[in-house]
């Protein structure tokens, strides 16, 4: 769909005159063909957008949010991304509204608002006073009319119902100021969700900015000390981990939530004083490197930064800054996960960046280009995961993913291979469940490729015969080698 779309918009480019292009009219009805089809494709996105969300789809790819998966889709900002989120939710409800956006006759700035106040009991209501009739009016009022409106009414309220008093309607408040000042809002802001251990939005924001003007807050960038000051207690043999839960004790927590607060943390053995992993100094140095944010590219966290040793300290990693970097929470998280692979970038000319940031599958960070690369991503970081559990190695567990990888890619180039070549025979093997036939060159590939990974031959010959009668593979053609390959390791 996306390069049909890609190739409509340049064959409409090239039919166009290139002086003067559209005449008025030409002009005027292309843009409103072209509205419409835009209003019809923002429909289009709300349950995908949803499901994006609700599935965590960003996760799989490593990325620190579901806002960043976002930006890096469609150039969305945080605000913008939290607003179509909350649209998506609203309109599942208002079924009058979405049909009549879906034509066009609504653009999405004034369903925006309408969100706002419309409910199931009001939505006829709203839609023809921002229409002129529920069926198909033919008033359009602009965004900014609707705002003026719904900034002064609550949700379920009439179009025709008294204003809400000044001191409850919502209120924009804009700012200009320079770059500088600009970066000392964001640390109030950082320095305020440190303070509350949530983010915080605008109205929170500016009521503790109006009662306390700034008093205090200062940041553990200066002080040098660890972010993590939840009591965990982490056996130094197999790393099983505990955390302080109140009233509850100790409670099992997952063994990368001690690895994660192992790089940065102050450690309290019995009759020895408190220890910070990373010395404050060092840290100090690492931070105001890194600018005080997540070092991860189109990452602006500042809040919760946590030092993060690239090569362990127990895989022989030191506190030199060449192996620290800082990362916010999530992201700290998704590297001892497996979800996020950071690496120094030892063969970088002189002014590149120190480290490299991949995905998963080992493709950059942030890239989106490829309808299985979620599945890959899943696949790759159980490998590490699973090899973690079984040797409580992480070095050992990057290296067996990393494996994984460069066999992905060869099976990938191998199916590129036979595409190429278009293989004629006719299909010989058993046939997958959903009805299309796996050749016996193709099983004996990916066979060949679990053998290389240390599987046993009987063991995976027996893989592949369960991704064949599963339900993974596609049923209307020929898996290719990697399908198969993907299938294969998920049953195991």
């Amino acid at each position: 769909m996306g390069l049909a779309c890609v190739r409509e918009v340049e064959a409409a480019y090239e039919a166009a005159p290139q002086e003067g292009w559209y005449g008025r009219d030409e002009a005027h009805g292309r843009l409103v063909s072209l509205a419409r089809r835009r209003a019809a494709d923002d429909v289009a996105m709300l349950e995908p957008l949803l499901v994006a969300e609700e599935t965590g789809a960003h996760e799989l790819l490593g990325l620190g949010s579901f806002q960043e998966y976002c930006a890096r889709l469609f150039g969305w900002g945080g605000r913008q991304t939290r607003e179509r989120l909350r649209v998506a939710r609203a309109i599942r409800e208002l079924p009058r509204i979405r049909a009549r956006w879906a034509k066009g006759e609504l653009t999405y700035s004034v369903v925006r608002e309408l969100t706002r106040v419309a409910t199931p009991e009001v939505e006829s209501e709203w839609l023809t006073w921002a229409t002129g009739s529920e069926v198909g009016g033919t008033v359009r009022r602009t965004a900014r009319e609707v705002q003026r409106i719904v900034a002064m009414r609550g949700r379920g309220s009439r179009p025709d119902d008294a204003p809400l008093p000044f001191e409850e309607q919502t209120v924009r408040i804009s700012l200009e100021v320079s770059g500088s000042e600009a970066a000392r809002f964001s640390e109030v802001r950082a320095v305020a969700t440190r303070r509350l251990g949530q983010s915080v939005d605008d109205e929170t924001l500016a009521k503790m900015l109006f009662d306390a003007f700034l008093r205090g807050g200062e940041s553990n960038a200066d002080s040098g000390e660890a972010p993590n000051q939840v009591r965990l207690t982490v056996c130094e043999r197999c790393g099983e981990t505990e955390r302080e839960a109140g009233a509850e004790g100790l409670v099992p927590v997952a063994r990368a939530v001690g690895e994660v607060a192992q790089c940065d943390a102050q450690i309290l053995r019995d009759g020895e004083r408190a220890k910070q992993t990373v010395p404050p100094a060092t840290r100090r140095q690492v931070v105001r490197r890194d600018e005080g944010k997540c070092a991860v590219p189109g990452c602006r966290h500042a809040a919760f930064v946590e030092v993060h040793h690239v090569l362990r300290r127990s895989d022989g990693g030191d506190h030199d800054p060449a192996n620290l970097v800082c990362l916010c929470s999530v992201h700290h998280a998704a590297a001892h996960e497996g979800r996020l692979v950071i690496r120094q970038n030892e063969g970088g000319d002189q002014g590149a960046a120190p480290f490299l940031f991949e995905r998963a599958d080992g493709r950059s960070y942030g890239s989106m280009a490829t309808d299985d690369e979620l599945g890959n991503c899943s696949s790759l970081a159980q490998a590490f995961e699973d090899e973690l559990a079984r040797t409580g190695d992480e070095g050992r567990a990057r290296n067996e993913a990393d494996r994984w990888v460069r066999l992905l890619r060869e099976a990938a180039r191998t199916t590129e291979t036979d595409s190429a070549a278009h293989v004629s025979h006719a299909p010989v093997g058993a046939a997958t469940n959903g009805g299309s036939s796996v050749p016996k060159e193709l099983g004996d590939r990916v066979v060949g490729y679990l053998q290389r990974m240390g599987y046993s031959r009987r063991v995976s010959i027996a893989l592949v015969e369960a991704a064949i009668a599963g339900t993974e593979l596609p049923s209307d053609r020929q898996p290719t080698t990697e399908e198969l390959l993907r299938a294969s390791l998920r049953c195991g």
